[in-house]
């Protein structure tokens, strides 16, 4: 194993996991883990969570689901993607749940069910103002009322997705959840059966507790960030990943030597430049360049001249006590120092989102249980 990897936090994760379990009870929590879990690992990410107590996971594909399958996992797993059908029985013999958004998608799973006998476990998602997945708020109860008494579909829950409640301004979804609420109070009148209605991602379990209903499904929160770099972040989230790499070569230069790709940096006296084994294809963007900081010996230092595929320069500037091998945190903590996962997604104009998502597979995760 290199020296460049990520550590991943469980303590972290299950303290995160109980905060929110705490504070949305008597509701149950969805642990989304779509995406390799945010990059911190999918497979060891939902063990944790499952035995912290989460009712459901979530994924993004039938191929996340069935990997968690195949991992050992019994726990409900609802697949948030739309699906073409092609992978409908992927998901029947998988004991995949199914989100259901479209006419299209009733008439490819009556053909399965002809073909095998087998009830789709489905969640009808309904489109309150998100414009994306589910079917159309100002048509539901002409479409979707019918579906519960369908013979080969077996609906386990109605949700809808936010769009915008990591805003300050709460109107729009407040709106989303005046919607959401007629379809579940419509619903209930025509079918008394047990169902999950969930709509509250990670902004709206932090700021609209109306918002819980059945279950809530926490995806960034839960692995220690906010939703935006901007989000006025109240909760004693904990971050889970801390990504490090280490010191492989120091170069001593002269002033006016170039540094990197294009010459984007030149040394302004004797300069000690560090050379660190990371780079883009790691994750760590081009967009850092000049830019970002890293930790060394628990102080800051500039990364300077551009970021390569495989490779950062740091400047040392004249510190004498940076040796190689030391051990380089690109965001983290060390010492007294962090540099969090939020300073890092303004220095991209991103969201933390896609910086953990970015670090990529070459990347080894360690797992600290």
């Amino acid at each position: 194993m290199g020296p460049t990897k990520v550590y991943i936090s469980h303590k972290n994760l299950l303290h995160n996991f109980n905060l929110i379990r705490e504070a949305v009870a008597p509701a149950g929590v969805m642990g989304v883990v779509k995406a390799n879990a945010y990059g911190h690992g999918i497979v060891e990410a939902a063990h944790s969570l499952v035995k912290a107590g989460a009712a459901y996971l979530g994924v993004a594909f039938p191929e996340e689901g069935l990997q968690l399958r195949q991992a050992g996992i019994r726990t409900p797993i609802l697949v948030f993607g739309a699906q073409n059908g092609d992978l409908f029985e992927m998901c029947l013999e998988n004991n995949l749940e199914i989100t259901l958004t479209d006419g299209y998608q009733l008439e490819r799973l009556r053909k399965l069910y002809e073909k095998t006998g087998k009830k789709a476990k489905v969640h009808i998602k309904v489109d309150t103002g998100m414009n994306r997945f589910g079917f159309p708020y100002e048509t539901f109860d002409e479409t979707i009322l019918n579906i519960f008494d369908l013979p080969y579909i077996d609906v386990k829950g109605v949700y809808t997705h936010f769009s915008s409640a990591d805003e300050e301004d709460p109107s729009y979804t407040l709106f989303q959840l005046e919607r959401f609420l007629h379809v579940k109070e419509t619903i209930r009148k025509h079918n008394k059966s047990k169902l999950l209605f969930h709509a509250a991602n990670s902004a709206a379990i932090m700021k609209f507790p109306q918002a819980y209903l059945d279950m809530v499904r926490p995806g960034v929160m839960l692995y220690g960030n906010p939703p935006g770099p901007d989000f006025k972040l109240s909760w004693p989230l904990k971050e889970v990943m801390r990504f490090v790499s280490q010191v492989t070569l120091i170069k001593e230069l002269k002033p006016d030597e170039a540094v990197s790709y294009n010459r984007r940096f030149y040394t302004r006296k004797n300069t000690r430049i560090a050379v660190i084994p990371v780079g883009y294809a790691d994750g760590y963007s081009r967009q850092l360049t000049n830019r970002a900081q890293v930790l060394i010996r628990g102080r800051r230092f500039p990364v300077v001249g551009t970021v390569c595929m495989d490779a950062i320069m740091v400047n040392l500037e004249d510190s004498r006590d940076i040796r190689v091998g030391d051990e380089v945190v690109l965001f983290g903590a060390q010492g007294d120092e962090h540099i969090t996962i939020v300073e890092m997604s303004r220095l991209q104009d991103t969201i933390p989102y896609e910086v953990t998502c970015r670090v990529s597979a070459r990347v080894p995760r360690e797992h600290l249980k």
